[in-house]
């Protein structure tokens, strides 16, 4: 084409050019992922505050209000976990005792729940305050006051011992493990009572030590049986102990029941007599006695008897009746020679009525 077309050019339009707005740049944010490390964050930089010009036209919002920072008290919840467990232990409440057995158990308990439910050690303390009442809450606020700085749980058990469970409690558990013996009590009465004993003194003792000394404690009749035996436990020996027992206590009844009766065996109460085995000897009936007879009294006198000279003689003249000290040839020859001494027999004299029986010498007056 050898001239160009020309275009027809429209009405002309002219912007009014506005104030100019200038922008700062801002740095670019960096994101960080889950998976990506910590970075340290550099301190923000300070940039001077350039007033904005309000644009004529345009609604601008108010900046918000400052944030102001409200501290909330911190939730321990390793303790909030362990104060809800302990409700499932039914671990009792301590009020204090003067038994000092009671204030081991309890304090034996309140170690094995902490354990149970792993109690860490910083909170133990703090749980062992919460189970105290009346008297020994008291007592633990004194000695609460009266220590300066911070207390440990350890603290706690060794106030808790001292005052509940001493040295003197101690040594007089030892010396009743030692005196300990079975005297009428079963075997398994014994076995229980010597456990109790050894948790306090028995501390340090090997199995054979403890049969050893269980052995010592039992009546004479079990320790001779059970002495001929060798045992692996203290519970094999209590398990044997017992067989014995019933053996002795079935024999001791066997021998009980074959054992005649004998008069008397029945204590206090006497056998009735038969009164128609009773014969008076005053008149020679049954069914009464003398001192009951109706008939006048037969009253015996019995003579007294001469005395007897033996077959004695002197020695002085070798003549029988007298002794050397009485002989007439000793220089008394003026005197006669004594006379001769006769025994003579007893004689009984009947007086009164003469029914009945004979008399017979020597025969007490009543007997029943």
């Amino acid at each position: 084409m050898a001239a160009a077309q020309q275009v027809p050019q429209g009405p002309q339009i002219h912007v009014q050019q506005g104030p100019q707005i200038h922008m700062q740049q801002v740095p670019p944010v960096q994101v960080q992922h889950d998976h990506q490390a910590p970075a340290q964050q550099a301190p923000a930089p300070q940039y001077p505050q350039v007033p904005i010009q309000p644009v004529p036209g345009v609604f601008q919002v108010p900046p918000p209000p400052p944030v102001i920072p409200v501290h909330a008290p911190e939730v321990d919840e390793t303790f909030i976990r362990v104060l809800s467990q302990m409700k499932y232990v039914n671990l009792e409440h301590f009020s204090g005792t003067t038994d000092p057995t009671l204030a081991h158990d309890w304090r034996h308990s309140l170690d094995k729940c902490l354990n149970t439910i792993s109690c860490p050690p910083r909170h133990k303390l703090r749980i062992a305050e919460l189970y105290l009442r009346g008297d020994a809450a008291v007592w633990w606020d004194g000695v609460r006051v009266m220590h300066r700085g911070e207390m440990t749980y350890e603290d706690f058990l060794y106030a808790f011992n001292k005052k509940y469970f001493p040295r003197e409690a101690l040594d007089e558990k030892k010396n009743d493990f030692e005196s300990l013996r079975q005297g009428g009590k079963s075997v398994r009465e014994y076995e229980h009572e010597f456990r109790q004993l050894h948790r306090f003194a028995g501390i340090g003792m090997d199995e054979e030590d403890l049969i050893r000394r269980f052995l010592k404690g039992m009546r004479v009749e079990l320790h001779g049986r059970c002495s001929m035996v060798t045992y692996t436990s203290l519970e094999d020996l209590v398990e044997k102990a017992v067989v014995q027992e019933k053996c002795i206590a079935a024999e001791q009844k066997f021998n009980k029941a074959a054992q005649p009766k004998t008069e008397g065996a029945s204590g206090s109460q006497k056998r009735p007599w038969d009164q128609t085995s009773i014969q008076c000897h005053n008149c020679g009936l049954f069914g009464h006695v003398s001192r009951n007879c109706r008939k006048p009294l037969v009253t015996q006198f019995i003579a007294p008897a001469a005395p007897v000279v033996a077959a004695r003689k002197c020695y002085g003249c070798d003549q029988p009746g007298h002794i050397f000290r009485d002989c007439p040839r000793r220089g008394n020859a003026a005197l006669p020679p004594p006379p001769k001494r006769l025994a003579i027999a007893p004689r009984v004299f009947t007086v009164g009525d003469h029914q009945g029986a004979e008399p017979i010498a020597g025969e007490t007056d009543e007997q029943e």
